[in-house]
């Protein structure tokens, strides 16, 4: 057993401690054995120490309920304040070998050394105490790190070779470069493929160090553009199984992110990070629900201190897709996988999920005769038990007239856009922002493709008629029913989607289905000039941002949900932006207006006490 000073200080954050520092440590510390099943400190016990596993596993529970693992050089039992007891009950899970050190000289340190406090922080108090208190602390250093672009964590050049080198050389240049992978590229500096020393394991097995690198290659290999987030890079690093992340900048390597890059800036219990890598480990749907549960309030807490609509949108979608996937293999196997496909719809489809969601879905699957529907089923009923709420007008993957053959969905479709009657526009509306969530993506081509070749010049201008009806609730003096409230769904969000996905529809672009990404499109195809690109991207994040805090405050608060916002959670800038934004979209129809020739039927400011039109019970 290493002596603990030189266990201690190879692991980071006491990397970053002086020697002096360290000495504080040393100074009181004790080695225990505690034996697997014994309770290490139960919640509400004084604070005596901080622990560092040295071997074993501890659980975290509240209330028997398991909350997280630590293991091999992970620290538990801390906190920010001195003196306040433990917030959790700790259990050895299996035989387990401690360092103890004194809660109050681990707190010495912590305040005498920030690089060292920082990394701490989100071990804090955070993921067991009530979560309005969190939000009120206005702390969250690590879940920050989340939504930062992963260009902002790379930090070393990328270490490259072509496909000729061998496997040796390819080695002595990682070993020179002190990295665990090395980039394949081509003669223009495109990744061909990964190298790792996973590969290099299978290659001293089966193959020869004089052999071509490219012979022993992972490939294809997993890329990302510098613009996309952290988050964005754990998640598709967890869901592939891969511990390396090649990021490209027009095509070429510029970076390469690891998992363990990710978790030196978020510290090994980032609440966030902690839970959601453990969607993979889980075993129960009570786990699985437990986890969804606190996700949600870390990312209420993140939009409660105004991080933007269009960061924390990608990391809800994100852990969405991979609890998906985690129950459809589970319920049905990850062998039916090329048998079917499972599409998202509505904000899912879009990649612009919120923390109060719902199940829109649907089923393709190729041969007729096949029976998916009660597959779909569990998986429905699952989501459901976790706590993804299921879609109140029905649009979901088991219900059976969503649950269809290939041939059937390419039925519907043509008979939705010949004959654009009322249904039928609702229907083009939810289904035409159809994102693959699990299963064989050449049927998602196929369907797309069959969409792309029977839209109509009559369905299209439907559809505009059906984005311009809701006018936005601006009077003379302002918002119209500020004080009952006004949904921002209705009113803001469903008609601005639905105006930009109609042009996105007319223009081309099937399988675009994010707002954001149609907008640039648009502006990129001069179907919308700069200005209206940048002013409805504008008021769009800015009726997100506000729906996200107001979400947030709820989840918080223990609230029930709603998109219904009033004049007394608006500041003086806020309800200024706000109207301006309706402003905006009340611009944006008057241009679909002239554009598709459309116009409502009675010219009138909608009262918010009235129902939207029955489209507007699509999900947004």
């Amino acid at each position: 057993m290493l002596p603990p000073r030189e266990f201690i200080k190879k692991i980071r954050p006491f990397s970053f401690l002086s020697s002096k520092e360290l000495e504080i440590l040393m100074s009181g510390l004790e080695v225990e054995l505690i034996h697997k099943g014994r309770t290490i400190y139960t919640k509400g016990q004084a604070r005596s120490y901080v622990y560092m596993i040295f071997s074993g596993l501890v659980g975290l529970f509240e209330n028997d309920l398991p909350l997280d693992h630590f293991s091999k050089g992970e620290v538990f039992g801390i906190v920010s304040i001195r003196g306040k007891p433990y917030a959790t009950t700790a259990k050895a899970l299996e035989d387990t070998i401690c360092y103890l050190i004194p809660a109050d000289k681990f707190h010495d340190v912590l305040e005498s050394n920030t690089r060292f406090s920082s990394f701490f922080a989100s071990f804090v108090g955070r993921s067991f105490k009530s979560f309005k208190s969190i939000a009120l602390d206005q702390q969250v250093p690590e879940e920050a790190v989340l939504v930062q672009e992963i260009d902002k964590i790379v930090y070393k050049d990328p270490v490259i070779c072509g496909p000729g080198a061998t496997v040796r050389d390819a080695v002595a240049r990682m070993d020179q470069h002190g990295v665990s992978a090395i980039v394949i590229v081509d003669a223009e500096g495109q990744p061909e493929g990964i190298f790792t020393q996973k590969d290099l394991r299978r290659t001293v097995v089966s193959g020869d160090v004089r052999d071509a690198v490219s012979s022993h290659m992972s490939s294809p290999v997993k890329t990302m553009e510098p613009t996309e987030t952290v988050f964005d890079a754990l998640a598709a690093m967890v869901k592939a199984g891969i511990n390396h992340m090649v990021v490209t900048r027009d095509g070429k390597v510029s970076g390469v992110v690891t998992r363990d890059d990710i978790q030196v800036h978020l510290g090994p219990s980032s609440s966030i990070t902690a839970f959601f890598s453990k969607i993979g480990k889980a075993v129960s749907v009570d786990e699985l629900k437990h986890i969804y549960s606190n996700i949600n309030k870390s990312v209420a807490k993140l939009a409660s201190v105004g991080f933007s609509f269009y960061r924390l949108t990608r990391m809800i979608t994100s852990v969405h897709d991979t609890l998906l996937s985690k129950v459809i293999e589970a319920q049905l196997g990850e062998a039916a996988a090329d048998r079917f496909l499972w599409l998202n719809m509505g904000s899912s489809g879009r990649k612009e999920q919120v923390i109060a969601t719902d199940q829109d879905s649907a089923l393709v699957y190729r041969g007729e005769g096949e029976d998916w529907k009660g597959a779909a089923q569990e998986v429905v009923e699952v989501l459901a038990k976790i706590g993804i709420a299921k879609c109140r007008s029905g649009f979901m993957a088991s219900t059976a007239q969503w649950n269809q053959s290939l041939s059937t969905w390419k039925d519907y479709f043509n008979t939705w856009f010949y004959d654009p009657v009322q249904d039928h526009v609702r229907y083009l509306s939810i289904f035409l922002d159809i994102r693959p969530g699990y299963g064989d993506p050449d049927l998602y081509r196929e369907l797309t493709d069959w969409i792309r070749w029977h839209i109509t010049a009559k369905a299209i201008r439907r559809l505009a008629y059906d984005a311009i009806m809701i006018e936005p609730p601006l009077g003379i003096s302002g918002i119209v029913g500020l004080i009952t409230g006004v949904d921002l769904k209705t009113f803001g969000i469903y008609p601005l989607v639905n105006g930009v996905r109609v042009l996105a529809i007319d223009n081309d672009m099937v399988q675009v289905t994010n707002t954001m990404e149609r907008l640039e499109g648009l502006k990129a195809r001069n179907v919308i000039g700069e200005d209206m690109c940048h002013d409805l991207l504008e008021a769009y994040a800015f009726m997100q941002d506000l729906r996200l805090k107001h979400h947030s405050r709820s989840v918080l608060d223990r609230n029930a949900v709603d998109n219904r916002i009033r004049v007394k959670e608006l500041d003086k800038v806020d309800l200024l932006i706000l109207k301006e934004s309706l402003k905006i979209i009340a611009s944006f129809q008057k241009f679909l207006m002239k554009k598709y020739d459309v116009k409502r039927a009675d010219s009138y400011i909608t009262s918010v006490l009235v129902g939207p039109p029955s489209a507007a019970d699509q999900s947004s």
